[in-house]
């Protein structure tokens, strides 16, 4: 896969995230001046593995969303660095794509699955013979019918939708995934095929995935390392299987220990 960032280099970790804080102003009176900041990310640090799966976990506002988002920057790095390979890239989206939690608001509804799909290539120069070819392969490889190029997105279902905001992420050829609750607004049975499909793309394609979730009988089918993040810190991290057979730190024990189970 093509990206920005040459370096591929063996033991070279696909993400290495040092020390990395986010900050939000807090501002009150009359003029809405600064008062305060509030941490939502506070010195994390973690290294994802070439063509590995890390799961960031925790309760909703620990801050899991915000650290991946502020790798692609949609929010504000206020101390700490990453770097990508081994290097600090040019341009972030060349090589690391994002896919969000609703499909549906995450695609624009008056464009056809042609124009999502082949807008991202065509503004880098690529033309767009080669941009739809581009795009039928993805459809293929995403189990969506090459038919769908002229269908808008209402047309499709939850999880159908979800496959389409995955193929859009690959179009650029990225060589990391950021992928935030891509399976919380989706059906059992449709979070199966989804978890199942990243795991095929990451085997495929050499992919280095970083997996969000709070649902932790997820993470444990899909995970190969598990970090595990409290109030905007890490509280746990290592091997998945380790991690969530043998928690150490409380709050992981408490989180393990919230999941729902079947009692005879």
């Amino acid at each position: 896969m093509e990206g920005s960032v040459e370096s591929s280099v063996e033991n070279v970790p696909a993400l290495e995230v040092e020390g990395l804080t986010v900050r939000f102003p807090v501002r009150g009176g009359v003029f809405s001046k600064v008062q305060s900041y509030f941490t939502a990310v506070d010195d994390v640090s973690f290294v994802l593995p070439q063509g590995k799966i890390l799961s960031i976990v925790g309760e909703s506002g620990c801050g899991k969303s915000t650290l991946v988002k502020a790798l692609v920057d949609l929010n504000p790095i206020a101390k700490g660095c990453f770097k990508i390979f081994g290097e600090t890239p040019r341009k972030v989206s060349d090589v690391m794509q994002m896919v969000f939690q609703d499909p549906f608001s995450s695609l624009n509804p008056r464009q056809t699955v042609s124009e999502i799909l082949t807008a991202p290539v065509v503004a880098r120069g690529v033309g767009f013979d080669e941009a739809e070819k581009r795009a039928k392969d993805l459809l293929d490889r995403v189990s969506i019918p090459k038919g769908a190029l002229d269908k808008f997105p209402h047309e499709f279902s939850g999880g159908q939708r979800q496959r389409l905001c995955i193929a859009r992420s690959l179009m650029v050829q990225p060589r990391i995934l950021l992928c935030d609750e891509v399976t919380s607004a989706l059906d059992v049975s449709v979070q199966a095929q989804i978890l199942h499909l990243l795991d095929d793309l990451r085997n495929d394609l050499g992919l280095s995935i970083v997996f969000i979730s709070h649902d932790m009988q997820v993470v444990r089918a899909l995970s190969d390392e598990v970090l595990v993040m409290y109030l905007g810190k890490v509280v746990e991290r290592g091997n998945a299987d380790i991690v969530l057979s043998n928690p150490q730190n409380d709050y992981t024990k408490k989180l393990l220990a919230s999941v729902p189970t079947i009692k005879r």
